[in-house]
């Protein structure tokens, strides 16, 4: 993923907003801290998935983690296709070779966490995002799929992209 969001920057011949919503929002913080084109310059994450690897662990426990491994694959919920989807194991393996922990976005930032989020924990989004300077955070009264929050969410996406 961070290969062919690499390969997208490359291929534009302006500025780069980078948005992306929880595992896609781990991709895009990644994606930007591995920018060297010096075109992405703000991003916009929705519930990102900063602890991916942590967070998996306690919703599958030590022995559903074994079981994927062994399967080689897991069903996961997918928001956008609205059904349970396999996600390969290699997948969980290749997440942990990145910590969001210990990158420290050099371009302006702005989060939307819901404090109803039973995906993504809402404190460690905070967390992440109070130890940054140029990180903006917005918690929102919603879950993890931010739906009742869409138009504060375009509203000020708008403003951070395209400031007056």
């Amino acid at each position: 993923m961070l290969d062919q969001t690499a390969a997208e920057i490359a291929r534009v011949d302006a500025p780069v907003a980078l948005i992306g919503s929880s595992l896609g929002g781990f991709v895009a913080l990644h994606a930007a801290d591995r920018d060297r084109t010096g075109k992405v310059n703000r991003i916009i994450l929705m519930a990102p998935a900063f602890d991916f690897g942590g967070n998996r662990l306690r919703q599958l426990g030590e022995h559903g983690i074994d079981e994927w491994r062994r399967r080689g694959s897991l069903p996961v919920f997918h928001y956008a296709w609205n059904e349970p989807r396999e996600v390969s194991y290699r997948l969980y393996e290749d997440a942990a070779g990145y910590d969001a922990f210990g990158v420290t976005p050099h371009v302006p930032t702005l989060i939307f966490q819901g404090l109803h989020d039973a995906s993504v924990d809402p404190a460690t989004v905070q967390a992440w995002a109070l130890a940054r300077p140029g990180v903006s955070l917005r918690l929102l009264d919603d879950d993890h799929q931010l739906t009742a929050s869409i138009e504060t969410i375009w509203k000020e996406s708008a403003a951070f992209i395209l400031p007056e």
